[in-house]
């Protein structure tokens, strides 16, 4: 993986037919999407069209002339940042040498998505029915979350065409001092990066998540992101012991794709109140403002028997490219009438993560390096 945008967003190279892209390897979404070389850059509206360097993509997708699009069906993704709008065809896509043939992507011609100079689009990595193809020819953005034609990502191809095994796994590493640009970690495909770990897994079921609503996956109860049960959260002053912990369980998304942590507000807002100085609440942006040379608190998060710490104080404190800093910890808002809680990847730094579709369940290890 590559770290960019001082370890906001870790990247990993992926093969399209033949043409190398950088996406973000997403547990918190499902499709595979590439812009393609005409693509449409507009605002965050979605009206007013812009020149499509300030969407700030990488390469873009040169479509062969020989691609088969799937007929009838289009492709919309709507996610927190924003929206991606195009069709929907076969490609072959290589991930670390094992290809997947004729795998349905998403070219994307319309989008207010933006990118960091490097990336071009995602690499989804979460299961089949949060999968973006709409059936019909006309895209109607507001039954984007609703009407589906469901279908196989990449990695679950990979495991059903028994390419590999069916469970994935990251080492996030922290951002290099002083270098927007760096290495990123590992993903592994059915086997552990190679890093140090404890051998002691905390195991999760992967849930139900109890706050979408199920017309979203067609009036049935079905897993579609990486929701667990969080069973507390511990913090305190890092200078004398002292700690609270709060024991509420709740559901959390296990999102690559996210640097963040979003916790109940009431949780957040003691957290960030043990930063010394204590962070700002900011209205307009939803997060805490912090001094970039706060001392932060230790931070737990509780599963299955284990406490996994915040090891470093990159972890708790994002410094932007611009040099502004604020928490990784923010309180979860509510978005369309949803609310989700996250564990991002300032928790996912201090371990080693495994996402198992064979078992429906999680792993964690705490990381010994």
């Amino acid at each position: 993986l590559t770290s960019t945008e001082n370890g906001a967003i870790f990247e990993v190279e992926v093969e399209v037919n033949n043409q190398t892209f950088y996406l973000v390897p997403d547990t918190g979404s499902s499709d595979l999407w590439v812009p393609v070389a005409d693509f449409v850059c507009v605002d965050p509206t979605g009206r007013k069209e812009l020149p499509q360097e300030d969407c700030q993509f990488g390469k873009l997708y040169q479509v062969p002339n020989s691609t088969t699009y799937v007929a009838n069906e289009t492709f919309g993704v709507q996610y927190g940042t924003g929206i991606a709008l195009g069709k929907v065809a076969y490609a072959d896509v290589t991930l670390n040498g094992i290809r997947v043939k004729n795998q349905k992507v998403g070219l994307v011609d319309r989008t207010n998505d933006k990118g960091d100079g490097l990336g071009s689009g995602i690499l989804g990595l979460g299961y089949p029915p949060l999968t973006s193809a709409h059936p019909g020819t006309t895209l109607d953005n507001t039954t984007l979350l609703f009407n589906r034609a469901i279908y196989d990502p990449v990695f679950v191809s990979m495991y059903k065409e028994g390419l590999v095994e069916p469970w994935y796994s990251f080492a996030l590493e922290r951002p290099l001092k002083n270098a927007t640009t760096g290495p990123g970690g590992w993903l592994g495909l059915g086997q552990l990066p190679p890093v140090f770990h404890s051998n002691d897994w905390a195991i999760k079921p992967i849930e139900v998540t109890e706050s979408l609503p199920e017309e979203l996956t067609g009036g049935v109860r079905q897993i579609t992101l990486m929701t667990l049960t969080v069973d507390g959260i511990t913090w305190g002053n890092a200078s004398n012991n002292s700690s609270t912990t709060n024991s509420t369980k709740f559901q959390a998304v296990v999102d690559t794709g996210n640097h963040m942590n979003l916790f109940p507000v009431a949780i957040a807002e003691a957290i960030n109140n043990a930063f010394d100085p204590p962070g700002v609440f900011d209205e307009e942006s939803h997060i805490y403002i912090v001094d970039c040379n706060a001392t932060t608190p230790k931070l737990g998060v509780l599963l299955d028997g284990h406490t996994f710490w915040h090891q470093h104080q990159d972890d708790l404190i994002y410094r932007d490219t611009s040099g502004s800093c604020y928490s990784s910890i923010a309180p979860t808002a509510e978005s369309g009438g949803l609310a989700l809680n996250f564990l991002g990847d300032a928790f996912l730094r201090n371990v080693v993560s495994v996402f198992d579709f064979g078992k429906n369940e999680m792993r964690f290890a705490a990381r010994t390096d």
